[in-house]
């Protein structure tokens, strides 16, 4: 039987790992599913537009399978096709479905070596830089190099210092490792050109405590707007929100809200609405803001 290369074929095989458990074993034509991971893992902008994306993609009988428990798989596939078999903690194997068919190839996956994570148990930071920095790059760690499963994305971050409140870091640029566990877009530290952020050093270690975006006042202060969401976690006796003439360029674009969801997030107690657009009329300082977090972390730790 002559079989064209562009025609789409059944394929079956076996794939097993070494232990021959064989659970949570992928099978992907193309690595079509790991790059749109990956994609959506490094742009925030491509993620918000395909939320759902890559559930669609583990869906697709055509590009995803998984093997029986003792490893017998089958999917649609062209023999010019790539077979990619992977399995978290295990080193990925690709073969061409014409491979797989002409040399009856059985796949074993194999433990791969890694990297045990840095234990860490200081609870409180040697030294805590407070500071308003102007985002310079945020890039994507991989860490399928590490032993063990992480929760959270890990970044690597590079600011310019623009102001201090906390210790003086010696120079005026710093890097540091960040952590985030799915945040919705507003408190995600990468979508904002100038933050005040909190960076703790833990066991020699930079990393990411806590960030408020700031924006200019009209006399040269950082501040940040009103966070209704937030404002009953930041509701404290001697920081309420003040008076604030931020510059006239913040705003915010109010195109894609509902009426109801402007009244809520806007509250004209801390917002004027104008032109489809909300410009904050209450905030808090950058300054007050560092002795807000200060209460509050000092209150969570009783």
């Amino acid at each position: 039987m002559i079989i064209c290369k562009s025609q789409t074929i059944n394929v079956r095989g076996i794939v097993e790992d070494s232990l021959k458990i064989n659970s949570f074993i992928g099978i992907n034509v193309n690595d079509t599913i790991r790059k749109f991971r990956d994609r959506q893992l490094k742009d925030k902008a491509f993620k918000e537009k395909n939320p759902d994306g890559y559930d669609k993609l583990i869906k697709n009988k055509d590009l995803f399978t998984s093997p029986d428990s003792v490893g017998n798989y089958t999917i649609n596939a062209k023999l010019t096709d790539t077979l990619y078999f992977y399995k978290w903690g295990y080193t990925t194997k690709k073969y061409k479905v014409e491979d797989i068919i002409n040399n009856n190839i059985k796949v074993v996956l194999k433990p791969r070596p890694c990297i045990p994570y840095k234990k860490c148990d200081q609870q409180n930071p040697s030294k805590l830089y407070a500071f308003v920095g102007k985002k310079i790059d945020v890039s994507y760690i991989d860490q399928s190099k590490y032993c063990g499963v992480s929760l959270s994305t890990e970044y690597k971050a590079e600011y310019n210092i623009t102001q201090e409140f906390g210790d003086h870091y010696p120079d005026s640029t710093i890097i540091f490792t960040a952590y985030d566990h799915n945040s919705m877009y507003e408190y995600d530290f990468r979508n904002y050109d100038n933050i005040l952020i909190f960076v703790g050093e833990y066991c020699g270690d930079l990393i990411k405590d806590y960030f408020f975006p700031v924006y200019k006042t009209i006399d040269g202060r950082w501040a940040t707007p009103v966070d209704i969401y937030m404002e009953h976690y930041y509701k404290s006796e001697k920081f309420s929100p003040l008076d604030i003439t931020f510059d006239h360029s913040v705003n915010f674009d109010l195109s894609d809200y509902s009426s109801v969801r402007i009244e809520y997030k806007f509250p004209k107690e801390y917002y004027k609405i104008k032109n489809g657009k909300a410009y904050p009329i209450k905030g808090r300082y950058a300054e007050d803001l560092v002795k807000l977090w200060k209460e509050i972390s000092t209150k969570n730790q009783k």
